[in-house]
Protein backbone atom coordinates (compact mmCIF):
# COMPACT_ATOMS: atom_id res chain seq x y z
CA UNK A 1 0.00 0.00 0.00
CA UNK A 2 2.48 2.18 0.63
CA UNK A 3 4.41 1.75 -2.45
CA UNK A 4 1.57 2.96 -4.00
CA UNK A 5 1.80 6.69 -5.90
CA UNK A 6 -0.37 8.79 -3.75
CA UNK A 7 -2.98 10.36 -5.79
CA UNK A 8 -5.16 13.57 -4.59
CA UNK A 9 -8.90 14.05 -6.05
CA UNK A 10 -9.98 18.01 -5.71
CA UNK A 11 -13.60 17.96 -6.47
CA UNK A 12 -16.60 19.38 -4.43
CA UNK A 13 -19.00 17.29 -6.37
CA UNK A 14 -19.64 13.87 -5.25
CA UNK A 15 -20.59 12.10 -8.39
CA UNK A 16 -17.46 13.00 -10.14
CA UNK A 17 -15.38 12.64 -7.15
CA UNK A 18 -16.42 8.64 -6.09
CA UNK A 19 -15.76 7.91 -10.23
CA UNK A 20 -12.53 9.38 -9.82
CA UNK A 21 -11.86 7.05 -6.63
CA UNK A 22 -13.55 3.71 -7.95
CA UNK A 23 -11.43 4.01 -11.20
CA UNK A 24 -8.25 5.22 -9.68
CA UNK A 25 -8.14 3.02 -6.10
CA UNK A 26 -6.95 -0.51 -7.45
CA UNK A 27 -4.01 1.29 -8.43
CA UNK A 28 -3.30 3.90 -6.25
CA UNK A 29 -3.39 5.61 -2.94
CA UNK A 30 -6.68 8.25 -2.64
CA UNK A 31 -7.12 11.04 -1.13
CA UNK A 32 -10.22 12.82 -1.41
CA UNK A 33 -10.33 16.65 -0.60
CA UNK A 34 -13.89 18.41 -1.24
CA UNK A 35 -12.73 21.73 -1.03
CA UNK A 36 -9.67 23.62 -1.51
CA UNK A 37 -8.85 25.06 1.46
CA UNK A 38 -8.34 20.67 2.77
CA UNK A 39 -5.59 20.74 -0.05
CA UNK A 40 -2.96 22.52 2.23
CA UNK A 41 -3.20 19.80 5.32
CA UNK A 42 -3.37 16.79 2.73
CA UNK A 43 -0.08 18.26 1.01
CA UNK A 44 1.08 18.22 4.09
CA UNK A 45 0.35 14.80 5.52
CA UNK A 46 0.96 12.66 2.83
CA UNK A 47 3.51 12.66 -0.32
CA UNK A 48 1.05 13.55 -2.77
CA UNK A 49 2.96 12.88 -6.47
CA UNK A 50 -0.59 13.91 -8.93
CA UNK A 51 -3.47 15.60 -8.20
CA UNK A 52 -6.91 15.96 -9.93
CA UNK A 53 -8.75 19.58 -9.65
CA UNK A 54 -12.10 20.70 -11.09
CA UNK A 55 -12.04 23.93 -11.67
CA UNK A 56 -15.41 25.53 -10.76
CA UNK A 57 -15.61 24.86 -6.74
CA UNK A 58 -16.64 27.29 -4.00
CA UNK A 59 -14.33 29.25 -2.42
CA UNK A 60 -10.51 28.44 -4.01
CA UNK A 61 -11.14 27.66 -7.42
CA UNK A 62 -9.58 24.85 -9.30
CA UNK A 63 -6.61 27.27 -10.83
CA UNK A 64 -5.83 28.39 -6.95
CA UNK A 65 -5.67 24.95 -5.90
CA UNK A 66 -3.08 24.96 -8.58
CA UNK A 67 -1.34 27.83 -7.68
CA UNK A 68 -1.12 25.94 -3.83
CA UNK A 69 0.11 22.85 -5.30
CA UNK A 70 2.92 24.43 -6.94
CA UNK A 71 4.49 26.57 -4.72
CA UNK A 72 4.04 23.53 -2.28
CA UNK A 73 6.18 20.70 -4.86
CA UNK A 74 6.52 22.09 -8.18
CA UNK A 75 7.53 18.20 -9.53
CA UNK A 76 3.39 17.43 -8.21
CA UNK A 77 1.48 16.29 -11.89
CA UNK A 78 -1.81 17.91 -12.31
CA UNK A 79 -4.66 16.82 -14.34
CA UNK A 80 -7.73 19.19 -14.70
CA UNK A 81 -11.15 18.25 -14.61
CA UNK A 82 -12.96 21.11 -16.42
CA UNK A 83 -16.45 21.54 -18.40
CA UNK A 84 -17.17 22.68 -21.55
CA UNK A 85 -17.56 25.68 -20.62
CA UNK A 86 -14.38 26.54 -18.51
CA UNK A 87 -11.87 25.14 -21.41
CA UNK A 88 -10.25 28.60 -21.49
CA UNK A 89 -9.80 28.57 -17.75
CA UNK A 90 -8.35 25.01 -17.82
CA UNK A 91 -5.92 26.30 -20.78
CA UNK A 92 -4.89 29.12 -18.43
CA UNK A 93 -4.29 25.82 -15.91
CA UNK A 94 -1.63 24.22 -18.69
CA UNK A 95 0.52 27.60 -18.46
CA UNK A 96 0.46 27.53 -14.93
CA UNK A 97 2.08 24.05 -14.76
CA UNK A 98 -0.72 21.69 -15.27
CA UNK A 99 -0.27 18.40 -16.88
CA UNK A 100 -3.34 18.01 -18.68
CA UNK A 101 -6.63 18.34 -18.69
CA UNK A 102 -9.95 16.27 -19.42
CA UNK A 103 -13.68 17.38 -20.21
CA UNK A 104 -16.61 16.39 -18.09
CA UNK A 105 -17.90 13.15 -18.19
CA UNK A 106 -14.83 11.49 -18.82
CA UNK A 107 -13.97 8.26 -20.15
CA UNK A 108 -12.26 5.38 -17.51
CA UNK A 109 -9.34 4.62 -20.58
CA UNK A 110 -8.27 8.56 -20.63
CA UNK A 111 -8.34 9.06 -17.29
CA UNK A 112 -6.24 6.15 -16.57
CA UNK A 113 -3.78 7.10 -19.22
CA UNK A 114 -3.42 10.49 -18.48
CA UNK A 115 -2.58 9.73 -14.65
CA UNK A 116 -0.27 6.87 -15.83
CA UNK A 117 1.59 9.44 -18.21
CA UNK A 118 1.46 11.99 -15.34
CA UNK A 119 3.38 9.66 -13.25
CA UNK A 120 5.65 8.74 -15.75
CA UNK A 121 6.56 12.58 -16.21
CA UNK A 122 7.06 13.37 -12.31
CA UNK A 123 9.45 10.26 -12.12
CA UNK A 124 11.28 11.10 -15.31
CA UNK A 125 12.06 14.15 -13.86
CA UNK A 126 13.04 12.83 -10.22
CA UNK A 127 15.36 10.54 -12.00
CA UNK A 128 17.09 13.75 -14.03
CA UNK A 129 17.05 16.13 -10.89
CA UNK A 130 19.45 13.32 -9.59
CA UNK A 131 21.36 12.58 -12.20
CA UNK A 132 21.74 16.33 -12.51
CA UNK A 133 23.19 16.12 -8.38
CA UNK A 134 25.28 13.37 -8.70
CA UNK A 135 27.19 14.95 -11.61
CA UNK A 136 27.59 18.29 -10.31
CA UNK A 137 28.22 16.29 -7.40
CA UNK A 138 31.17 14.27 -8.88
CA UNK A 139 32.27 17.22 -11.06
CA UNK A 140 33.04 19.56 -7.68
CA UNK A 141 34.60 16.87 -6.04
CA UNK A 142 37.21 16.14 -8.87
CA UNK A 143 37.51 19.79 -9.67
CA UNK A 144 38.38 19.93 -5.71
CA UNK A 145 41.42 18.26 -5.43
CA UNK A 146 43.65 19.51 -8.09
CA UNK A 147 42.07 22.96 -6.54
CA UNK A 148 43.02 22.65 -3.17
CA UNK A 149 46.86 21.41 -4.72
CA UNK A 150 46.80 24.77 -6.61
CA UNK A 151 45.90 26.88 -3.31
CA UNK A 152 48.48 25.13 -1.14
CA UNK A 153 51.78 25.43 -3.60
CA UNK A 154 50.98 29.23 -4.54
CA UNK A 155 50.41 29.54 -0.46
CA UNK A 156 53.85 27.94 -0.22
CA UNK A 157 55.43 30.45 -3.17
CA UNK A 158 54.23 33.69 -1.52
CA UNK A 159 55.58 33.14 1.89
CA UNK A 160 58.44 32.45 0.04
CA UNK A 161 59.34 29.11 1.50
CA UNK A 162 60.59 27.47 -1.83
CA UNK A 163 62.22 30.97 -2.42
CA UNK A 164 62.74 34.44 -2.91
CA UNK A 165 59.92 36.47 -5.17
CA UNK A 166 60.10 39.97 -6.96
CA UNK A 167 57.11 42.83 -6.39
CA UNK A 168 55.31 41.34 -9.59
CA UNK A 169 56.03 37.65 -9.25
CA UNK A 170 54.46 38.66 -5.68
CA UNK A 171 51.32 40.03 -7.16
CA UNK A 172 50.63 38.04 -9.76
CA UNK A 173 50.52 34.71 -7.70
CA UNK A 174 48.26 36.94 -5.21
CA UNK A 175 45.46 37.08 -7.68
CA UNK A 176 46.05 33.54 -8.93
CA UNK A 177 45.69 32.89 -4.72
CA UNK A 178 42.44 34.75 -4.69
CA UNK A 179 40.63 33.53 -7.69
CA UNK A 180 41.56 30.16 -6.43
CA UNK A 181 40.05 30.72 -3.10
CA UNK A 182 37.17 31.92 -4.01
CA UNK A 183 36.48 28.94 -7.30
CA UNK A 184 37.12 26.73 -4.00
CA UNK A 185 34.57 28.96 -1.98
CA UNK A 186 31.88 28.42 -5.02
CA UNK A 187 33.07 24.68 -5.13
CA UNK A 188 32.81 23.88 -1.45
CA UNK A 189 29.26 25.69 -1.26
CA UNK A 190 28.04 23.43 -4.63
CA UNK A 191 29.23 20.51 -2.79
CA UNK A 192 27.25 21.40 0.65
CA UNK A 193 24.28 22.24 -1.28
CA UNK A 194 23.86 18.76 -2.99
CA UNK A 195 25.03 17.24 0.60
CA UNK A 196 21.82 19.17 1.91
CA UNK A 197 19.68 18.74 -0.89
CA UNK A 198 20.75 14.82 -0.56
CA UNK A 199 19.01 14.88 3.04
CA UNK A 200 22.45 15.00 5.22
CA UNK A 201 21.55 16.43 8.19
CA UNK A 202 24.46 14.87 10.04
CA UNK A 203 25.87 17.21 12.69
CA UNK A 204 28.55 16.66 15.21
CA UNK A 205 28.42 18.74 18.21
CA UNK A 206 31.52 20.35 20.34
CA UNK A 207 32.26 23.60 22.37
CA UNK A 208 33.89 25.82 20.80
CA UNK A 209 34.97 29.52 21.18
CA UNK A 210 33.15 31.78 18.54
CA UNK A 211 35.68 34.53 19.13
CA UNK A 212 38.28 32.73 17.40
CA UNK A 213 36.34 31.52 14.92
CA UNK A 214 35.77 34.68 14.07
CA UNK A 215 39.26 35.52 14.09
CA UNK A 216 40.12 32.92 11.57
CA UNK A 217 37.13 33.18 8.96
CA UNK A 218 38.42 37.12 8.87
CA UNK A 219 41.81 36.76 7.81
CA UNK A 220 40.63 34.72 4.72
CA UNK A 221 38.93 38.35 3.66
CA UNK A 222 41.10 40.66 5.28
CA UNK A 223 43.48 40.58 1.98
CA UNK A 224 40.91 41.23 -0.62
CA UNK A 225 39.02 43.98 1.69
CA UNK A 226 42.51 45.61 1.75
CA UNK A 227 43.02 45.68 -2.20
CA UNK A 228 39.15 47.37 -2.81
CA UNK A 229 40.47 49.86 -0.12
CA UNK A 230 37.54 48.70 2.38
CA UNK A 231 37.52 49.08 6.03
CA UNK A 232 37.07 46.51 8.71
CA UNK A 233 35.97 47.28 12.03
CA UNK A 234 35.53 44.47 14.18
CA UNK A 235 34.11 44.94 17.98
CA UNK A 236 34.31 42.22 20.38
CA UNK A 237 34.03 41.86 24.16
CA UNK A 238 37.37 41.16 25.72
CA UNK A 239 36.07 37.73 27.17
CA UNK A 240 35.25 33.62 25.89
CA UNK A 241 32.29 33.55 24.13
CA UNK A 242 31.79 29.46 23.93
CA UNK A 243 28.79 27.67 22.25
CA UNK A 244 28.03 24.08 21.80
CA UNK A 245 27.06 23.12 18.05
CA UNK A 246 28.81 22.06 15.27
CA UNK A 247 32.12 23.95 14.51
CA UNK A 248 32.21 23.35 10.55
CA UNK A 249 28.31 24.77 9.98
CA UNK A 250 28.81 27.70 11.71
CA UNK A 251 31.91 28.09 10.25
CA UNK A 252 30.64 27.99 6.83
CA UNK A 253 27.16 30.05 7.90
CA UNK A 254 29.61 33.20 8.79
CA UNK A 255 31.90 32.45 6.04
CA UNK A 256 29.23 32.69 3.25
CA UNK A 257 28.01 35.93 4.93
CA UNK A 258 31.17 37.63 5.42
CA UNK A 259 32.03 36.69 1.67
CA UNK A 260 29.31 38.33 0.20
CA UNK A 261 29.71 41.49 2.53
CA UNK A 262 33.24 41.67 1.23
CA UNK A 263 32.59 41.04 -2.60
CA UNK A 264 29.70 43.08 -2.90
CA UNK A 265 30.91 45.96 -1.60
CA UNK A 266 33.17 48.28 -3.57
CA UNK A 267 34.08 51.16 -1.36
CA UNK A 268 32.92 51.77 2.23
CA UNK A 269 33.40 49.71 5.41
CA UNK A 270 32.19 46.58 6.60
CA UNK A 271 31.18 46.40 10.47
CA UNK A 272 31.34 43.36 12.49
CA UNK A 273 29.77 43.14 15.89
CA UNK A 274 30.13 39.48 18.26
CA UNK A 275 27.96 40.07 21.55
CA UNK A 276 26.65 37.71 24.23
CA UNK A 277 22.80 37.58 23.99
CA UNK A 278 21.41 38.49 27.36
CA UNK A 279 17.58 37.27 26.85
CA UNK A 280 17.49 34.20 24.88
CA UNK A 281 22.04 32.66 25.45
CA UNK A 282 23.87 31.98 22.70
CA UNK A 283 25.79 34.79 21.08
CA UNK A 284 24.32 37.26 18.28
CA UNK A 285 26.79 38.26 15.42
CA UNK A 286 25.95 41.29 13.45
CA UNK A 287 27.89 42.27 10.13
CA UNK A 288 26.90 45.39 8.32
CA UNK A 289 28.12 46.74 5.01
CA UNK A 290 28.12 49.79 2.68
CA UNK A 291 27.67 47.76 -0.34
CA UNK A 292 24.83 47.96 -2.99
CA UNK A 293 22.02 46.38 -1.21
CA UNK A 294 19.38 44.12 -1.82
CA UNK A 295 15.92 45.86 -3.29
CA UNK A 296 12.78 45.08 -1.47
CA UNK A 297 11.36 42.92 -4.19
CA UNK A 298 14.52 40.55 -4.55
CA UNK A 299 14.53 39.46 -0.42
CA UNK A 300 11.97 37.03 -0.62
CA UNK A 301 14.06 35.00 -3.15
CA UNK A 302 17.21 35.87 -1.23
CA UNK A 303 17.75 32.39 -0.24
CA UNK A 304 16.73 30.54 -3.26
CA UNK A 305 20.16 29.03 -4.68
CA UNK A 306 21.30 30.39 -8.20
CA UNK A 307 19.38 33.83 -7.70
CA UNK A 308 22.00 36.02 -9.15
CA UNK A 309 20.78 39.75 -8.27
CA UNK A 310 19.88 41.65 -11.23
CA UNK A 311 22.41 44.70 -10.80
CA UNK A 312 25.97 45.53 -12.72
CA UNK A 313 27.72 45.25 -9.49
CA UNK A 314 26.04 41.71 -8.80
CA UNK A 315 26.74 40.74 -12.14
CA UNK A 316 30.07 41.53 -11.80
CA UNK A 317 30.73 39.33 -9.19
CA UNK A 318 31.75 35.82 -9.21
CA UNK A 319 29.79 32.65 -7.89
CA UNK A 320 26.71 31.17 -8.32
CA UNK A 321 25.17 33.13 -5.13
CA UNK A 322 24.51 29.43 -3.46
CA UNK A 323 26.23 31.24 -0.20
CA UNK A 324 22.83 32.69 1.45
CA UNK A 325 20.89 29.20 0.68
CA UNK A 326 23.87 27.36 2.00
CA UNK A 327 23.60 29.64 5.18
CA UNK A 328 20.34 29.10 5.85
CA UNK A 329 20.00 25.83 5.12
CA UNK A 330 22.84 25.07 8.21
CA UNK A 331 21.35 27.53 9.86
CA UNK A 332 18.37 25.26 9.88
CA UNK A 333 19.89 22.28 11.02
CA UNK A 334 22.44 24.12 13.80
CA UNK A 335 19.41 26.16 15.36
CA UNK A 336 20.81 29.57 14.18
CA UNK A 337 18.96 32.22 13.35
CA UNK A 338 19.59 34.74 10.09
CA UNK A 339 18.24 37.95 9.83
CA UNK A 340 18.57 40.17 6.82
CA UNK A 341 17.63 44.12 6.37
CA UNK A 342 18.88 45.69 3.18
CA UNK A 343 18.37 49.59 0.81
CA UNK A 344 19.56 49.65 -2.83
CA UNK A 345 23.02 51.32 -2.35
CA UNK A 346 23.05 51.99 1.34
CA UNK A 347 24.58 48.37 2.77
CA UNK A 348 23.14 45.16 3.93
CA UNK A 349 23.38 44.93 7.80
CA UNK A 350 23.13 40.57 8.77
CA UNK A 351 22.41 39.90 11.79
CA UNK A 352 22.70 36.06 13.42
CA UNK A 353 21.91 34.10 16.19
CA UNK A 354 23.84 30.70 17.50
CA UNK A 355 21.82 29.43 20.54
CA UNK A 356 24.18 28.51 23.16
CA UNK A 357 23.03 24.51 22.80
CA UNK A 358 21.04 22.98 19.79
CA UNK A 359 17.38 23.63 21.11
CA UNK A 360 16.87 19.56 20.25
CA UNK A 361 19.19 17.11 19.94
CA UNK A 362 21.29 16.69 16.71
CA UNK A 363 21.85 13.78 14.71
CA UNK A 364 24.73 12.23 15.31
CA UNK A 365 27.99 12.37 13.02
CA UNK A 366 27.71 10.58 10.20
CA UNK A 367 30.06 9.67 7.32
CA UNK A 368 29.35 13.29 5.42
CA UNK A 369 29.04 13.73 1.46
CA UNK A 370 32.07 16.82 2.14
CA UNK A 371 34.35 16.86 4.80
CA UNK A 372 35.49 20.49 5.51
CA UNK A 373 39.11 20.97 5.19
CA UNK A 374 41.35 23.62 6.82
CA UNK A 375 41.91 25.99 4.42
CA UNK A 376 45.68 27.48 3.78
CA UNK A 377 46.58 30.21 5.12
Amino acid sequence: MGSKPHILVVDDEMGPRESLKMILNPYYTIHIAERGTQVTEILDKFPIDLVTLDLKMPGLNGINVLELVKQKDPDIEAIIITGYGSLDTAIEGLRLGAFDYISKPFDVNHILSLVKRGLERRHAKAKLRQVKSDFISNISHELRTPLSVVVGFVYLLLNQVIGKLSDDQQKILETVYRNSEELLELVDNVLWMTSLNAGDSSTLVDEFEVRQLLQETLKRYQKLAQDKGLKITVDVPDFRLTVSNDRNKVERIIQNILSNAVKFTQQGEICIGLSPCADRGGVNLEITDTGVGIPANKLATLYEPFQHLDSLAHRASAGLDLGLAVARRMAELVGAEIEITSEPNQGTRVLMHFPSQPSAPLPAQQTPVLEEQRRYG
